[in-house]
């Protein structure tokens, strides 16, 4: 496994863990930390492939969207 594929599940992990613990403060870390280490592109990328993925559910998505939107859910 390639040390990019590697950089990026971690971050997917993360992320994962930061919406299912409601920690909005550490998901927007992860996510500034993944776009400079990974670039926007590859981390938009990420994010369009959760809506296909099973990981997040469909509460956990709602939160993300609402995280993005600056809302507290």
């Amino acid at each position: 496994m390639s040390c990019e594929t590697q950089m990026h599940l971690l971050l997917l992990s993360e992320l994962v863990s930061a919406i299912r613990a409601n920690d909005s403060d550490t998901f927007r870390g992860w996510l500034s930390g993944g776009i400079q280490d990974l670039g926007r592109p590859a981390v938009e990328e990420l994010m369009l492939e959760w809506r296909m993925n099973p990981l997040v559910s469909v509460e956990e998505m709602d939160r993300l969207v609402g995280w993005h939107l600056g809302v507290s859910i």
